[in-house]
């Protein structure tokens, strides 16, 4: 029964193997039925595949490849003793492949002296192709590849192989072009499809056609343009379906790259009506033949060409339609389960957290990144692993969690990194320990992991890694006030066409080179470039595509629930139908024919009456949704108005402080600078509450929690005093309505702005508490004391002209609150208030004033 068991496996294992790679659950489950049985060549064979499959697996890899070893010398003992050559070939195949990963040339050495000819020249293309792979530490090796390609080149023609020396050829001309040297790609590669076309053999010169316009999307595009359509020609006399979709694909990207995004359009729409009428199972084969052949290829690059839904997302992200992306995303999630075949979706929870990191909505994010962790976690490979840590740490550092971010990322690197992660995998990591320092305001350490982040991109080829890496310098020198060294690095960035870079880089670059000009005093180009940094923030803060982006998600989440809600109520109708069936069986049995007719008369009359009071019902229900959706959409449209009020009151706000801090830089008075300078602080305070406002689910109220950190790390990081000044926040989750939310933010401004400004002079270091709490359901106390060295002795405020504290006083007379100020070990500001309606005069509310000295 346990033989039976394993037989009933491996045929289940081999019907998918053209569909996907096995999981980790399903290695156990064979690896735990190898004893069972009797020996035989099915041993071999389930000994193989869970060899190849921890040979391919990307995390935890010694003890994975130990594991592979151990299952080829299992397969390569039991062929020899069974005299199964086939077996002997293929575990021998294996074993050299393993030590290939190992990194122990040597060893394969010494096995090229023992093998036949096959299993010689197999190996020596795998060692060729070993070196195209980067890994964290090493780029690709293009010579030794090449050398190795090259010996089995030469071991081909000694023994005749048409079909090795053909495999060779194409291998090493597929080695000049990943390298961006076409022209000697074809050298080799034109020799291959001339001679498959000579002996004709279709089917191959379509395939090498494929593997070579799917190898790499580097230049030359009208060039692969050119062959792609002959491939598609090909295709479409042998009737290939799937080829047919996958060079149409290819003809896709290749015209986006050309900004081409109508043609590339086109070329979609007919791979999508192929994918419609086959189905996707078979495109998803022409992909993982692709992935295990072009293995040096990086996975996230032909996963394209998995699924027309790819390219159509590509298409919407390069217009930033981000709302239409994320369909196309859930879409090919959607395809992907009802057709089993959820291999890839860590890539595609990846790209998800990537839509919604634009849209600044990071706990989604996170959560998608952590779901995408624990599909790689199953699988025991990892697809994205250096931009994976980069925008986990990312979402961190804009939740404020500087600390937890350096954690995490200490922690992963401490790790050992999968195998073959993508070469710039190293300066990701680099950048976001940048980031993290620079967040802790240790700038001289992050300037040294930006520039080694540079220093590591430029050992790569000419590209967008570099200019990233160059424009995070940028962004951390105009932050320190470098704008001389900003200008340096924003130049090169600038020189490159916008189609290379996401929309939201691009909103960068704008906004850094509107800062450096206007630190410069170039006011014109400085205006110039911030209007052009509003058009881009306009169109990528869209409060109807944000609208539609959380309708999207709530309707991927309701369609899943969905789905199991009808699979229970079919479960449950199959069991009341069966019931129903033996209740009808016995009443006819029991029932007599009269008896039965007067209740059938019976049941018809009362149903008749029952109908038509349910029709009458229907009616008058169907009157009051119909009242209730009017009324629905009219508090939709109501919000949306406000919502957009509160949008452009804020970029009005923008706009005036940009403009008080355009005439700054004519001024040279310090008090007028200062004046200046509170003005802004204090715009910027109410602009958060529209901000906020028009970011909120609701109009009415503000979430107190959330602003007043904001409110705190920007007067923070204004003043940037040179000794540390800690600041200790206790804010409970609180919503105030707007009314009363901007009196008290700038209270909240006027207060910590004071204690920055006087209460640490001669660089002495101090705190600034902040506490915001509820004591009563309808009392609230705000509480803010430094320990700084407090108000004048002889300090009157009858007599005081402190435009601040004359502030402070007016706004908690328009809330209707008791304040307090207490001259003891520093200073302590303390107002008491209720949770009711302001009154539009001050003295209509009994306000009282204290102060304690």
């Amino acid at each position: 029964m346990r033989y039976l068991s394993l037989l009933c496996l491996l045929l289940i294992l081999a019907l998918r193997v053209m569909a996907q790679p096995m999981t980790i659950a399903e290695a156990n489950r064979l690896r735990s039925t190898l004893n069972e049985g009797q020996a035989d060549t099915q041993q071999v064979q389930a000994r193989l595949r869970l060899g190849d499959f921890y040979l391919h697996k990307t995390l935890h890899v010694k003890p994975s490849l130990d594991s592979a070893l151990t299952m080829a010398q299992q397969a390569l003992t039991l062929s020899r003793r069974l005299g199964y050559a086939r077996g002997t070939e293929d575990a021998v195949f294996l074993q050299g492949s393993v030590y290939i990963r190992q990194r122990r040339p040597e060893l394969v050495e010494q096995m090229l002296k023992s093998v036949n000819e096959t299993n010689q020249i197999r190996l020596l293309l795998e060692l060729g192709k070993s070196w195209l792979r980067a890994t964290m530490t090493r780029d690709v090796d293009w010579s030794r590849a090449r050398s190795y390609f090259g010996r089995a080149d030469s071991l081909s023609r000694l023994i005749h192989s048409q079909h090795w020396q053909q495999e060779s050829q194409l291998l090493m001309g597929l080695s000049y072009l990943l390298n961006g040297d076409w022209p000697t790609g074809m050298t080799y590669f034109l020799p291959v499809i001339q001679a498959r076309r000579a002996s004709g053999d279709k089917a191959g010169e379509l395939w090498a056609l494929l593997k070579w316009v799917t190898a790499s999307q580097r230049g030359h595009k009208e060039e692969r343009i050119g062959f792609a359509n002959r491939a598609l020609t090909l295709a479409r006399q042998l009737g290939d379906k799937p080829k047919q979709a996958a060079l149409l694909l290819v003809l896709g990207y290749n015209y986006q790259l050309l900004v081409n995004l109508k043609q590339a359009q086109k070329e979609a729409d007919q791979a999508l009506a192929i994918y419609k009428a086959i189905g996707p199972r078979a495109i998803y084969q022409i992909y993982t033949r692709l992935m295990t052949e072009s293995d040096f290829i990086h996975r996230t690059y032909l996963i394209d060409f998995s699924s027309p839904y790819f390219l159509l997302t590509d298409i919407h992200l390069q217009k930033n339609n981000l709302d239409q992306a994320l369909r196309y995303y859930l879409k090919i999630i959607e395809e992907a389960e009802a057709h089993k075949l959820p291999n890839d979706l860590d890539y595609l929870y990846f790209m998800i957290g990537n839509v919604y990191y634009d849209w600044n909505q990071f706990d989604k994010s996170i959560d998608y990144y952590q779901q995408s962790l624990a599909v790689s976690q199953q699988k025991g490979e990892v697809v994205i692993y250096g931009g994976m840590v980069r925008r986990l740490v990312a979402c961190l550092l804009k939740q404020g969690k500087t600390q937890q971010a350096l954690t995490l990322l200490k922690d992963i690197v401490s790790q050992d990194p999968p195998v073959y992660p993508a070469f710039l995998a190293k300066q990701i990591l680099l950048r976001s320990f940048g980031d993290c320092y620079s967040a802790l305001k240790q700038y001289r350490l992050a300037e040294t992991y930006y520039l080694q982040a540079l220093q590591w991109s430029e050992n790569g080829p000419e590209g967008v890694s570099q200019n990233l890496a160059r424009l995070q310098l940028s962004q951390f020198y105009v932050t320190t006030g470098q704008f001389a060294k900003a200008s340096l690095y924003l130049k090169k960035v600038a020189n490159v066409p916008d189609y290379k870079y996401p929309l939201p880089n691009r909103q960068e670059i704008v906004w850094l080179r509107f800062k450096v000009d206007s630190a410069f005093g170039h006011t014109a180009s400085a205006l110039r470039h911030y209007q052009r940094y509003k058009a881009i923030n306009d169109s990528v803060f869209n409060q109807t595509k944000s609208q539609q982006l959380a309708e999207l998600g709530i309707r991927y989440e309701t369609q899943k629930k969905e789905q199991d809600l009808q699979l229970k109520a079919k479960n449950i109708a199959l069991l009341t139908q069966q019931g129903q069936t033996q209740q009808t069986q016995r009443n006819g049995l029991l029932a007599g024919t009269a008896l039965l007719m007067g209740l059938l008369g019976l049941s018809v009359n009362r149903y008749r009456l029952k109908q038509r009071s349910t029709q009458l019902l229907e009616v008058k229900q169907e009157q009051i949704n119909h009242k209730n959706q009017e009324l629905q959409q009219l508090l939709m449209d109501k919000e949306r108005l406000l919502k957009e009020i509160h949008h452009r009151v804020k970029n009005n706000l923008q706009v005036v402080m940009s403009l008080l801090n355009s005439q700054a830089s004519y001024l040279s008075d310090n008090a007028a600078l200062s004046a200046i300078q509170q003005s802004q602080h204090r715009l910027q305070s109410m602009a958060l509450i529209h901000q906020k406002l028009y970011q909120a689910q609701g109009v009415a109220c503000i979430p107190m929690d959330d602003y007043i950190q904001e409110v705190v790390a920007y007067l923070r990081e204004s003043y940037e005093l040179p000794q540390p000044i800690g600041f200790e926040l206790q804010v409970e989750p609180i919503e105030l309505d707007v009314t009363q939310a901007v009196p008290l933010g700038l209270i909240i401004n006027e207060a910590i702005t004071n204690a920055l400004k006087y209460a640490f002079p001669h660089d002495r270091s101090g705190t600034i508490s902040l506490a915001f709490h509820r004591l009563k359901p309808t009392t609230f106390e705000l509480r803010i004391t430094d320990d700084g060295v407090g108000l004048p002795a002889d300090y009157d405020p009858a007599r005081s002209h402190s435009l601040g504290m004359t502030l402070i006083e007016g706004f908690s007379q328009q809330l209707g609150g008791e304040l307090t100020i207490r001259n003891n070990a520093g200073l302590s500001i303390s107002l008491l208030f209720q949770d009711e309606q302001l009154t539009s005069t001050a003295s209509s509310v009994g306000t009282t004033s204290t102060m304690v000295y």
